[in-house]
């Protein structure tokens, strides 16, 4: 169930989607963590707002964002909290937590000399990439003695979109860092005319949100965009790993698998939709490299003779030590499509097998169209 189920309050979406545009029009990440505070604090209604940062091994807060308390007093308070008592709470078991007063709790830890009183609690985990980056807590909540089940639905939203805020903020110093000289023109390309022009678009749906607005469509255009945004995320990164590929004699994987893409046009009278995600040329071996070719052209074949389908998404990802591709597609379905006496199938499994990895062949949802699926290992054995 989407976190914005719980919010019935028009006005609170639009602030949401202001706050959802706020904390992504910034690249600085230092910035970027400051807004996401400011925003929360604004939104949900609370008297004090901090984002902790999880150190690398994610075990304490190695950075603590404050809004609320000043800057004289914080001085005062001296050190900054490093995850003990309710704080600490989150980081063992990161899912929202929600207190009517902190000070009553078992877990809670006190606060040290110059610190103000605070009762009510709420706290949520912003993750990035499926990790945890850090905590997000809201203090002292100003319209009511305790924080309600709305605002913890607004906080979990603002934490989703905050996750892509700070990968994006990562990636971009990432690319600011690069110091192949040769490769700046093409990286502000490649950033134009995929990246920032998604973005625009992005922006512009949600500032046509603000126009005209329900609760529902809220909802479903605030998650929409935070889906568009994490997916411009993947083409930014995917344009990093390339960049950061050791250079090579001949046409990298990227380049084949691309060329691969638009010979397959003219058979299936359209173009596939390409998702390629992870450091496919630096990591997976030539070997790898072309048995995956080969099952690509051959499941890609499969579809022009067999499938009689209108899309195909075709998907190349490299992550943990494995590379992953999938073709799918909406046609008539894979009961059709592997047909009897054919050794197509067969050959692809038996490149999955020899290399440690595996195949398969199955309905896509509903069983509309086919799913087809392989992976390996990135270095051959």
């Amino acid at each position: 169930m989407s976190p914005l189920s719980r919010v019935h309050d028009p006005d609170r979406l639009r602030k949401l989607l202001d706050a959802v545009l706020g904390i992504n029009s910034d690249l600085s990440l230092p910035h970027v963590l400051s807004h996401i505070v400011e925003a929360a604090v604004e939104l949900i209604g609370a008297g004090y707002g901090a984002l902790g940062v999880l150190s690398e091994r994610g075990d304490y807060l190695s950075e603590f964002v404050n809004v609320g308390i000043p800057p004289e007093d914080v001085a005062a308070i001296g050190k900054l909290p490093e995850g003990h008592g309710i704080l600490g709470m989150l980081i063992i078991d990161a899912r929202p937590l929600r207190l009517p007063d902190l000070t009553r709790h078992p877990e809670s830890y006190g606060f040290p000399p110059h610190h103000p009183p605070m009762r009510s609690f709420l706290g949520v985990p912003v993750s990035v990439r499926g990790a945890v980056f850090g905590n997000l807590y809201l203090t002292e909540k100003q319209s009511a003695s305790e924080f309600s089940d709305e605002d913890e639905g607004l906080a979990i939203a603002l934490a989703r979109a905050a996750g892509v805020a700070i990968e994006n903020a990562r990636l971009h110093a990432r690319v600011r860092d690069l110091t192949l000289v040769e490769d700046r023109e093409r990286i502000a390309a490649d950033l134009h005319d995929t990246v920032i022009q998604r973005l625009f678009a992005t922006g512009l749906s949600l500032q046509g949100t603000l126009r005209s607005i329900t609760p529902a469509e809220a909802a479903e255009r605030v998650e929409r965009a935070v889906g568009d945004l994490d997916d411009t995320i993947r083409q930014i990164r995917s344009t990093i790993f390339a960049l950061q590929a050791p250079r090579v004699t001949g046409r990298g994987l990227r380049a084949e698998i691309l060329t691969l893409a638009s010979e397959v046009a003219a058979s299936l009278g359209f173009e596939p939709h390409l998702r390629l995600d992870g450091p496919i040329d630096a990591t997976v071996d030539d070997l790898v490299a072309a048995h995956l070719l080969a099952v690509l052209r051959e499941a890609l074949s499969n579809v022009v003779r067999h499938a009689e389908a209108t899309r195909v998404d075709v998907a190349v990802e490299v992550a943990d030590g494995r590379v992953r591709a999938a073709v799918r597609d909406n046609g008539v379905g894979p009961g059709l499509q592997a047909r009897p006496g054919g050794q197509g199938l067969a050959n692809l499994a038996q490149r999955a097998e020899a290399l440690g990895g595996s195949m398969s062949l199955t309905a896509g949802p509903d069983d509309k169209g086919s799913v087809f699926v392989w992976q390996a290992p990135v270095t051959g054995v």
